[in-house]
């Protein structure tokens, strides 16, 4: 069961109950690179991305390839993506510059 919360302008948005754990940055480019392994115990991974010109291409995976094809996430942007132990995420730039990319394992707390 999930739970959510009211900001202050009444919104519900989702809790998330977890501990941030081990963080990995990257400076995106045009070849794809993968996050390192989701832990275990890790069922999140928390994706900031910090350029405000761009986007990045992603996947999941025990041993991903993103592509010019794959799934596309905005920048500036955090996102939330559910992973697997042992899992990671790779990336790949969606435009010319490079694109810095910050990856963050959560671990959720018991309830």
């Amino acid at each position: 069961m999930s739970k959510q919360v009211r900001d202050s302008a009444g919104h519900l948005w989702p809790q998330i109950v977890g501990r941030l754990g081990t963080t990995t940055f990257l400076a995106v480019d045009n070849t794809s690179q993968q996050s390192h392994a989701a832990g275990t115990g890790v069922t999140l991974m928390r994706v900031a991305v910090a350029n405000t010109d761009s986007h990045i291409h992603f996947e999941i995976g025990t041993n991903p390839t993103a592509t010019s094809t794959s799934k596309i996430m905005p920048a500036p942007n955090i996102e939330y993506f559910r992973v697997e132990p042992g899992e990671k995420i790779a990336f790949l730039r969606g435009a010319a510059s490079n694109i810095n990319v910050s990856i963050t394992e959560v671990v959720l707390l018991e309830q």
